[in-house]
């Protein structure tokens, strides 16, 4: 049985469906549960990754995108018979729009939409993605869509479609951990005092902009990678880890003089924020810059500065918050920026970096989508 919280036959019963419950929705889950005692007049129940059978965990991995979502939309429908909801908050609606937006919900839903697309330029495929939009909201009575630092594209959403829907802004949430003290990166990693150690953390994918780095690190003049060394931790998506193992040994074959340190596993949450504050500078060379990335909230908090994508929401984040720098999406301009921080690194704006770290509260969080959800009628 999914793991239950307030229970009473005569409460709201709230369904929070997360059947995958990976990377940093494991956390959003956790966040959630320690403010459900704030809201004493509902039932919640979790059905997260431990609901899932052995045998349907295989095939999620496994399968392929769609087969996938059919897979989840499966696994809702079962999750809203057997716990008859009054509502149900999906933490990640990407991999269910679609099957929503055909079939629609046996009841009530609230959402995070982590694709903005009204941060795309105006092309073909923003078109799509607002007509599934439309057609979703039209379809499936949605009550709340939360998206994550997501202020401009809810001022669209909400002129475009307001009339049922309510569009939400939430902080994207950073874990409040400590930093393993026993860690020391220029030891693990043998780098000298004189390279500057530039990070790039997560999971790794042509949507976070790992091979535009490596094409970007070919092009760095050897004076720079004299004084340069970088560490990628993350492991790569799985479509993604053949081609991503063959650039990589490419590029230990035409560059031996880059400095190049690869993580591929699974590091605790102190060794992840020893990383962001011994780092001098974080790359964050996205090609998908209508996300929002916890990634930038790690590195707000470490104080460490970032280089990122002109374009899109994380490019005005970085900006708006002064917490490093942009530039365009090719290699060479990676390659400009890289060069350019090594010889001064980017700085970052303490005071409007504090007041991002403050904003990005789990609590706050958490506490938005429940008072959200629990005070729908």
């Amino acid at each position: 049985m999914a793991q239950e919280a307030q229970s009473s036959d005569k409460m709201k019963t709230i369904l929070v469906f997360e059947p995958l419950s990976g990377g940093h929705r494991a956390n959003f889950i956790r966040w959630l549960m320690d403010a459900v005692p704030e809201y004493a007049g509902c039932r919640f129940v979790f059905f997260t990754a431990d609901e899932v059978s052995d045998s349907v965990a295989c095939q999620l991995l496994s399968a392929g995108r769609w087969k996938k979502q059919r897979l989840l939309y499966q696994l809702f429908r079962q999750a809203c018979r057997e716990y008859s909801p009054d509502h149900v908050l999906i933490l990640e609606l990407t991999q269910l729009e679609l099957a929503l937006a055909l079939h629609g919900a046996p009841c009530p839903v609230s959402a995070i939409l982590f694709v903005q697309y009204p941060e795309l330029p105006h092309g073909l495929k923003f078109f799509i993605k607002e007509w599934k939009t439309a057609l979703l909201l039209r379809r499936a009575p949605v009550r709340n869509l939360f998206l994550l630092n997501g202020e401009e594209s809810c001022r669209y959403l909400a002129s475009r479609f307001g009339a049922r829907t309510r569009f939400v802004s939430l902080p994207d949430p950073v874990p409040d951990v400590e930093s393993d003290a026993g860690f020391r990166i220029r030891d693990v990693y043998e780098i000298s005092a004189d390279r500057i150690i530039f990070l790039f953390f997560g999971a790794i994918s042509p949507r976070k902009g790992s091979h535009v780095l490596i094409e970007a690190l070919q092009l760095l003049p050897p004076e720079t990678a004299a004084r340069s060394a970088f560490v990628f931790c993350g492991e790569p998506e799985r479509s993604y880890r053949k081609m991503f193992g063959q650039t990589c040994a490419r590029l230990r074959t035409v560059r031996p003089d880059i400095k190049l340190n690869i993580e591929n596993h699974f590091v605790s949450d102190q060794r992840m924020m020893a990383l962001f504050e011994q780092s001098d500078v974080v790359l964050m060379p996205y090609t998908r810059p209508e996300y929002s990335s916890g990634i930038l909230a790690l590195a707000a908090t470490a104080g460490t500065p970032v280089i990122g994508p002109a374009g899109g929401l994380l490019g005005r984040l970085i900006r708006d918050n002064g917490l490093g720098v942009t530039c365009p999406g090719s290699p060479a301009n990676l390659s400009e920026a890289i060069i350019s921080a090594v010889v001064a690194s980017p700085v970052v704006d303490s005071e409007r970096c504090a007041a991002f770290v403050k904003k990005s509260r789990p609590e706050q969080f958490a506490r938005m989508i429940l008072k959200a959800i629990c005070n729908e009628g």
